[in-house]
């Protein structure tokens, strides 16, 4: 008793505490509503209405009103049985009554007159099958998908690519496309808390909290029409940790992959190459239950949790031993003697002591300490095979994951004064380690050297109580909390400076720490009240999101080995002896210098990174670069569900969303002052193309933002109102050929809305502009001795702490590294949102399948997008025209030099007034220059003139009009970039979705879905990286960027299904043969099989004719060919020299002697360079890459050990048909040699697991 009363003060003070704060909301659970009628369909009211959660015992209340309508506004997932009772009828239950997720449920009930002593048992078969209340778009993956269907791994979210409405490239679930959208069009919770990594926030389907396949009862994904409750983005996936249940339940398991019956590559297949060694082993298990305390052991404070209390564990561990090969240049025995061998005119080998030549004698006796530690080669793969070769080794390490998961529920109070509330707590743990990190090449460069590691703890610890306050109202308080540390940490600080070598690779590990950790902190609160016909829900969420980052990048200084200007090798070519001619006499004497200043230690440069510890520290030597950013949300909601008639709902809503200005919490961030105004320089805002036109100053000040500034980065964007609109109509015509087609109530469902969502970005949009790298610089410098002399020596290389100014301008930036820039906010930058609307007919086609056929649409407005306004002018001041005399000269003068002079030349006044002064290996007869005249790179050689510090003084001498033209090329001279963040982009949305769901009977269950979509957007990438950088392909138009999106996947159709084979007790055959019974119970087939076009590529032309904008978004120009043509020359060819994408007849294809193609280049004459002062004329993204298809197949037995327990022996073969799915993407530049070849493929080829369970 003492317990009993100790956990009601506990709850009622607990609740008490929780419902005293804001009531602030994300759903994690789900709706029951239906209408209880008599015999002849007249509505029954005022029947009691009582539904009880067979696994917990958890119960809910209703009265049905005069409309015979009831209403559970929020009921936890799980199978329920439902009774009804009214006067003068016969009692009724609906057993078997399954609640989704984040779906509202329909049961319809009619009672039969007599007494209500008497009971009338129905199954769950009279649940509607179809939505016929709501018009949100909601994909839910049962636990029995999720236990039972094939997987790669075991992450619950790669069943995503089950849902109609998402592109999928290949098997890629995690990066999947929601209609058209970028990855931050995601929202992901776990138990109704944010799930997401916040600080990169680019992968759409990517669960930080690393979820389990073991505890994941189920999920679901809602791609469209979303309610007012739902926020953050456009799809949501909401996935529910399992509970305990009132009998004990568990599991054991393992599972491997080996190798030995995996499939091999097909490019590995056509090259010879072995398959990958891989040995995978997960292993866990899970309890859960009722918490009792038996009287026997515990006596007065026994306790018997059933219907009460349950808990429920689970842990799954995975292990990986690994090797990758390394091959490392190494020098030969007699290289580090100083024996420097090559292979002279004659054809004869000569040695030559290297000391003997150069400046310097003799080793330096701490390089020859350092190489002492570098094996010797045992293999020539790599290096000259005279005095380098390789040294082949297997980097060994190892992959340790952990995910621990534990869930308690308490039924607190159960009908008192003050209502029934259940309390529920979640924790999840998971820790990843990877040791050494060899995906991102952190390993030691040689055996016994410093290792990389990467590690994370992830947590995420979740508490709620759910109220319910007499039959009509009900309330839910939910807090969560996230820590998602990701580090990669060296396992050592060096102790001395890196040393780095010219000649083989550098012994040191160069790599520093660095890593980041994002906290959430969320609370939740979600009211619901049933008012006659009106379903009402209010609430809201508040989130506080904090990113603590570190990087040690640069703080040890470097010191590399080489030479500089005032340290010159003194080696000419003539040292060596009997030196063959031309390109491979260059090649053996370059080879030897490199060589001699490593093994003399010949001093090149040095360079450290200086951080800021704060505002007022100035640079501090060895600090590292830390950040804390930090961001508010907050979020209120009403909607209402009004059942206009008992077939008709009508669904209304608003969400107001505040994402609050992100900001380093520190003040360790500096911005331009007058923030986008800033960007645009000496020319003013908006100031484009208008050489000697100024309105801007000459330079802009720069300085610090957010901390005690009280500066933000943009204003607060407060008018953020999200309406949402939905109906729900199920006919119900008494007689006629509308009966016949449309059934009766619940057979049909005719349902359409339109809402707007709000999409929240990652912290990296943000981090990227606060003063890093060559972005804003003041921050972060390098300091840099360029120009030591001597050799390697105790002392080493002296560095000078740089000048820590801020603040400072951009003209001073520049002058100090031509590559730095300059990025601001649009101080009036809005939050993206998204439009979405959907109308569709679904019909029940028998008892336990349903068809749903819907137009599905969405536009995005206003998404984040950063431009580079520092587009490079080559037309208003006349260098195009002297770029296309340059090029005459060029010809005139034999592709020598393009100096105006000779016969044939013209005059050339801009390039003249740049070169004045200069070599002509600066101006008239550089390569570079030369280059870009010869591929008609206009833009490039325009911003070469623009930015390079060569031409810097000569720069001020261009005039235009008569008057002096600092914005002659650039609208911000003193920046290599002038970027913005803006809200640049939309994108498009729209599709015919059709999808076929049947529940499990007679042993079957699956779906099938096939999407017709099209998605457009002036955004290629849909900017979906890190810092949403894409400029426009030129600010003269930006109707050239509107094209298909990169996420366009025209047909996707997948299906999956579940069959358990006919055999044994309780099946249909062999059914009562004791002896067979063993062998032939408990067999399940499970099986998805997808289908999907390909993503849109491109063929540009790897120039930059217009601008200095990426060249490999610049189409090639179609000459010989139409695109017509070449599009019908496109596919998938399989030759015996090779696959390729563009019909061979259309190549030129080299082969080495097996007859293998080595390289492949597009015939003469079909397609050119673009002109200059032109963009190519290939269209952006019309074509389509090779499509995607694969089969996975899952095989179970189950065999009964005792009544509640069983052996499970599954295997799962992903892949199964080893299908080979071809990679065939954007064409870069249309002369590479590769031109068309397809050398890889997509997906994994076929694997097997082997799963042996056991369940009780």
């Amino acid at each position: 008793m003492k317990f009993r009363s100790f956990l009601r003060s506990a709850t009622v003070l607990a609740f008490l505490v929780l419902l005293g704060a804001v009531a602030l909301g994300q759903v994690s659970r789900s709706s029951l509503s239906g209408v209880v009628n008599d015999q002849n369909g007249a509505a029954v009211s005022g029947a009691k209405v009582v539904a009880k959660n067979v696994a917990t015992g958890e119960e809910y209340q209703a009265t049905t009103t005069a409309q015979g309508a009831y209403t559970f506004p929020s009921v936890a997932p799980g199978q329920y049985t439902v009774k009804v009772e009214a006067t003068g009828f016969k009692r009724i239950e609906a057993q078997g009554i399954t609640i989704e997720i984040a779906t509202p449920a329909s049961l319809n009930l009619a009672l039969e007159v007599g007494d209500v002593s008497e009971a009338v048992v129905v199954s769950g078969e009279t649940q509607d099958i179809l939505n016929t209340t709501s018009a949100t778009l909601t994909k839910v993956i049962s636990t029995r998908q999720v236990q039972d269907l094939p997987l790669t791994g075991r992450n619950p979210l790669d069943l995503i690519r089950l849902s109609p409405g998402i592109s999928v490239t290949g098997d890629d679930a995690r990066n999947a496309s929601v209609g058209g959208l970028r990855g931050s069009a995601t929202n992901v919770t776990q138990d109704g808390i944010n799930a997401m990594d916040n600080f990169v926030k680019t992968s759409s389907f990517f669960a930080i909290s690393a979820p389990s396949l073991n505890s994941t009862s189920e999920f679901s994904i809602s791609v469209g029409t979303n309610g007012s409750e739902s926020g953050r983005g456009v799809a949501q996936v909401r996935m529910v940790t399992r509970s305990g249940t009132n009998d004990y339940h568990g599991t054991l398991f393992w599972q491997h992959r080996n190798d030995a019956l995996n499939a091999n590559t097909f490019f590995n297949n056509l090259a010879g190459v072995p398959r990958q060694k891989v040995r995978q082993n997960f292993f866990g298990g899970t309890i859960g239950g009722p918490i009792r305390l038996p009287k026997k052991a515990f006596g007065p404070v026994a306790y018997d949790g059933r219907d009460k209390s349950h808990f429920f564990f689970s842990y799954e561990g995975f292990r990986e031993p690994f090797s990758v090969t390394r091959n490392r240049t190494v020098f030969t025995e007699q290289a580090r003697q100083g024996i420097y061998r090559y292979t002279d005119a004659s054809g004869a080998t000569q040695s030559l002591n290297i000391f003997s030549i150069g400046n310097r004698q003799g080793a330096n006796p701490l390089i020859a300490n350092l190489l002492s530690g570098i094996p010797l080669p045992n293999n020539t793969e790599v290096g000259d095979g005279l005095n380098t070769a390789g040294y082949r080794y297997n980097a060994n390490g190892s992959s340790p994951n952990d995910k621990y998961v534990g869930r308690f529920d308490q039924q607190l109070l159960q009908n008192s004064e003050i209502g029934s509330h259940r309390l529920e707590f979640v924790y999840n743990y998971a820790k990843f380690l990877l040791t050494p990190d060899t995906f991102n090449g952190l390993d030691a460069p040689f055996p016994g050297g410093v290792n990389a590691l990467q590690s994370s703890e992830r947590t995420l610890v979740t508490a709620a109580i759910h109220s319910t306050f007499g039959s009509r109202m009900t309330n839910e308080v939910r807090v969560g909390h996230q820590r998602a540390p990701v580090g990669f940490i060296r396992e050592s600080n060096p102790a001395r400076p890196f040393i780095t070598l010219p000649s083989v690779t550098t012994p040191d590990n160069t790599f520093m720490s660095q890593g980041r950790n994002t906290l959430v902190y969320q609370y939740i609160d979600n009211f619901s009240l049933v008012a006659g016909a009106h379903s009402w829900r209010f609430g809201g969420d508040f989130q506080s999101i904090t990113a603590a980052t570190f990087n040690d990048a640069g703080i040890n200084q470097t010191i590399n080995i080489g030479t500089n200007a005032a340290n010159p090798d003194g080696i000419v070519n003539s040292m060596f002896p009997n030196l063959p001619a031309g390109a491979t006499g260059q090649g053996i004497a370059d080879r030897g210098r490199a060589m001699y200043r490593t093994l003399t230690g010949l001093l090149g440069t040095s360079n450290a990174t200086f951080n800021v510890s704060s505002p007022t520290s100035g640079f501090v030597p060895g600090a590292t670069r830390d950040r804390t950013f930090k961001q508010r949300m907050v979020s209120l909601y009403g909607q209402d569900s009004w059942r206009v008639r008992r077939n008709f709902t009508l669904g209304y809503g608003v969400r107001w969303e505040f994402q609050g200005v992100p900001f380093e919490s520190k003040g360790i961030a500096i911005q331009p002052v007058g923030g986008l105004d800033g960007v645009f320089g000496v020319s003013g805002r908006d100031n484009l193309f208008n050489p000697g036109v100024r309105r801007g100053p000459a330079a802009t000040p720069i300085d610090f933002v957010n901390g005690d500034t009280g500066i933000k980065l943009y204003n607060n964007d407060w008018n953020n109102f999200a309406p949402f609109l939905s109906i729900a109509y199920s006919p119900n015509f008494e007689s006629g050929p509308l009966r016949w087609l449309f059934g009766a109530e619940g057979k049909t469902s005719i349902r359409g809305g339109y809402s707007i969502s709000y999409l929240q970005e990652g912290f990296t949009v943000v981090s990227n502009a606060l003063g890093v790298g060559t972005t804003n610089p003041g921050l972060i410098q390098t300091a840099a001795n360029n120009v030591p002399t001597g050799v390697l020596g105790a002392a080493g290389v002296p560095l000078v702490t740089p000048v820590f100014s801020i603040p400072t301008t951009d003209a001073a930036n520049f002058l100090i590294n031509n590559n730095n820039g300059i990025y601001a906010f649009d101080q009036n930058l809005r939050t993206p949102y998204v439009q979405q609307w959907s109308f569709g007919i679904g019909r029940e086609l028998g008892r336990d399948t349903a068809v749903e056929v819907r137009y599905v649409g969405n536009h995005a407005v206003k998404l984040f997008r950063g431009l580079n306004y520092n587009e490079v002018n080559i037309f208003e001041n006349g260098f195009l025209t002297e770029f296309l005399n340059a090029q005459r000269n060029l010809a005139a003068n034999g592709g020598s030099s393009f100096a105006p002079g000779a016969a044939g030349t013209v005059p050339l006044p801009i390039f003249s007034t740049l070169f004045a002064g200069l070599t002509a290996a600066n101006g008239f007869s550089n390569a570079t220059l030369i280059n870009n005249l010869t591929n008609n790179n206009v833009g490039a050689l325009a911003f070469t003139m623009a930015n390079s510090p060569v031409y810097r003084n000569n720069r001020n001498n261009l005039t235009f009009n008569g008057q002096p033209s600092p914005n002659f090329f650039l609208a911000n001279p003193n920046a290599s970039f002038a970027q913005g963040l803006t809200n640049g982009s939309f994108s498009n949305y729209n599709s015919l979705q059709v999808e076929l769901n049947r529940r499990m009977s007679k042993g079957l269950f699956g779906g099938i879905s096939y999407t017709f979509s099209k998605a457009i957007t002036d955004s290629a990438g849909q900017g979906n990286s890190q810092s949403t950088l894409e400029s426009y392909r030129t600010f003269r138009d930006i109707r050239l960027d509107r094209s298909r999106s990169s996420f366009d996947q025209t047909h996707r159709l997948v299906g999956n299904y579940i069959y358990e084979l006919p055999f044994g007790p309780g099946k249909k055959w062999l059914n009562s043969v004791p002896v067979l019974s063993k062998v032939v119970e408990g067999w399940q087939l499970g099986n998805i099989i997808s289908w999907q076009s390909g993503t849109p590529i491109t063929v540009y032309s790897g120039r930059s004719t217009f601008n200095q904008a990426n060249p490999g978004l610049n189409p090639v120009q179609l000459a010989g060919i139409s695109f017509e043509e070449y599009r019908k020359n496109a596919g998938v060819f399989k030759t015996p020299s090779g696959v390729f994408f563009v019909n061979p007849s259309l190549l030129n294809v080299t082969t080495n002697v097996r007859g293998q193609a080595t390289g492949a280049t597009i015939k003469p004459g079909l397609f050119e360079s673009p002109a200059p002062g032109t963009f190519g004329n290939f269209p952006r993204n019309a074509m389509t890459g090779p499509s995607f298809s694969q089969w996975d197949f899952s095989l179970i037995k189950r065999t009964k050990i005792t009544e509640t327990a069983n052996v499970e022996f599954r295997t799962t073969f992903y892949n199964a048909f080893n299908q080979a799915n071809f990679i065939f993407g954007d064409i870069g530049a249309f002369d590479t040699a590769n031109f068309g070849r397809i050398t890889g493929q997509r997906g994994s080829p076929r694997i097997i697991h082997f799963i042996v369970q056991i369940n009780f």
